[in-house]
């Protein structure tokens, strides 16, 4: 298998921290230098019609896209140790936390960033008030997340999952770019403390 990646974005990160939660040693990692554009040349585009990162490209040439799809596939080939979850109601928390973690906090820190840093300029038409109010909301989030890290050690339940890859790979890279800080989120900084002690943070 084939994992084409890069170093700088968030949903890659997620995909190499599960590889390395999973001690998964045949994967080929190749890097796309989104810089330069790589991610949108017609070699890349073959493999990923849409441009985007991460696509795990399997030995028979199929290609899953999505971080939390790549995930979940290699889940059923490496089930141990698991992190979707070890029964119905474990599932379905993990599920259920990863999913509000994504849509409530990790879309609207990226779509604040994407519309107000101006070096994303050249690469999103920027409505300011689009990506204030974006803030605003993923702000909101992080109180709530904040409050909810309160009454667990883990995200979801008493121990670690691919819900703290989902927070842990978003508030890693989007608190600072909105130029917030942790120090205003305890619990979430003491979770994030939780998960740089782990071997996989560094993947």
């Amino acid at each position: 298998m084939k994992l084409y990646n890069n170093e700088m974005a968030n949903s890659p990160r997620k995909v190499r921290m599960f590889i390395a939660e999973k001690n998964i040693s045949d994967i080929e990692i190749i890097n796309i230098d989104l810089m330069s554009g790589e991610h949108k040349t017609p070699e890349y585009r073959a493999i990923a019609p849409n441009s985007r990162i991460p696509a795990l490209e399997l030995d028979d040439g199929t290609v899953i896209m999505e971080s939390t799809a790549i995930c979940r596939y290699l889940e059923s080939l490496y089930p141990e140790p698991n992190l979707f979850g070890e029964n119905s109601i474990e599932i379905a928390s993990i599920e259920m936390w990863q999913a509000r973690i994504y849509n409530e906090l990790m879309i609207p820190l990226a779509m604040a960033f994407r519309h107000l840093h101006p070096g994303m300029s050249e690469m999103e038409i920027q409505n300011k008030e689009y990506g204030e109010t974006q803030k605003i909301i993923g702000i909101k989030s992080l109180k709530y997340f904040d409050a909810a890290l309160a009454e667990a050690e883990f995200v979801a339940g008493d121990r670690f999952t691919f819900a703290d890859i989902q927070m842990i790979t978003t508030t890693d890279f989007f608190i600072g770019l909105n130029r917030l800080t942790l120090e205003d989120y305890p619990e979430i900084k003491r979770h994030s403390k939780l998960m740089s002690e782990r071997s996989s943070f560094s993947a």
